[in-house]
């Protein structure tokens, strides 16, 4: 999915994503979870659980590629889901930014836009070792589903939006002179076919 062709994602939706993170971070009974969209070179967290201990603000931007290593870029680059039960314990995430902000253990799975192309993640931090076993990957990997088929309903809405608009362009009776051709405006006057059209659409006369 294009840049040109993504959606552009409803307040609405980001409520309940956020909402979404948020009942994640309770079942989990983690300090933080989070909800994140892939925006050209960077990640921009969009959804991000209440409470006082958060490794991000919300609307913090994540570089995908740099000198340091985030635990959201990972999942987002693999397009896979990423467990984390202790960061110490690894030489390559141990000195994570993650890590380094006290957060140790880490959940990540991806979320796609309904062609396949990756959409964002959705993470789980805490700051204690963390298997995440029971239901909470399984957990997250639905919820992963829930987003990708609120971004169909979305896409889906705005082609019939689109499509909408183009039939009140073209609705309705155009009165138009036998002789001249000229068009009659809804203010009573006479216009050139190619000026009308001109003012009420996307079409242009060469």
């Amino acid at each position: 999915m294009t840049e040109l062709h993504k959606p552009r994602i409803p307040e609405i939706a980001v409520l309940k994503w956020r909402n979404i993170a948020d009942l994640l971070a309770q079942v989990a009974a983690v300090p933080a979870a989070t909800i994140n969209v892939v925006e050209e070179d960077s990640i921009r967290v969009i959804g991000i659980s209440k409470g006082p201990a958060q490794p991000f603000e919300q609307d913090a931007i994540i570089k995908l590629k740099g000198e340091g290593k985030a635990y959201c870029s990972a999942v987002i680059q693999a397009r896979e889901k990423l467990i984390i039960p202790d960061a110490r314990k690894s030489d390559f995430w141990k000195e994570s930014d993650g890590a380094k902000a006290g957060y140790i253990a880490y959940a990540g799975v991806p979320v796609f836009y309904p062609d396949g192309e990756i959409f964002g993640s959705i993470c789980l931090f805490d700051k204690k070792a963390n298997l995440f076993e029971g239901p909470v990957l399984r957990l997250m990997e639905e919820f992963s589903e829930i987003v990708t088929g609120h971004l169909s309903l979305i896409a889906k809405n705005t082609q019939l939006e689109d499509t909408l608009k183009e039939v009140r362009t073209l609705q309705g009776l155009i009165p138009i002179c036998a002789n001249c051709k000229k068009i009659r405006d809804d203010k009573g006057f006479w216009q050139k076919v190619e000026v009308y059209l001109e003012e009420r659409s996307n079409a242009r006369f060469t």
